[in-house]
């Protein structure tokens, strides 16, 4: 994938991810946005190498909510 894509394509994860994120916790956007752009978890999505941009939105939510308890485990793609 040509870096332009890859960059579209983490816009529109890192968005739905947010809403996701943001459904779950009833923080605010700004909040939520710096709060998963600062995680390990999004360290790993902005990769393209790391494929962790293949998750749903829902997955991604689920992972940093794990990455928050402690228990940060990638699954199986």
């Amino acid at each position: 994938m040509n870096e332009r894509s890859f960059e579209t394509l983490l816009y529109c994860i890192t968005a739905n991810t947010i809403a996701k994120i943001m459904e779950k916790t009833g923080w605010s956007e700004n909040e939520t946005m710096e709060r998963f752009t600062e995680s390990k978890l999004y360290s790993f999505l902005e990769r393209e190498e790391s494929k962790v941009w293949q998750y749903s939105a829902t997955m991604l939510a689920e992972l940093f909510e794990d990455e928050r308890a402690g228990n940060l485990v990638f699954p199986e793609v």
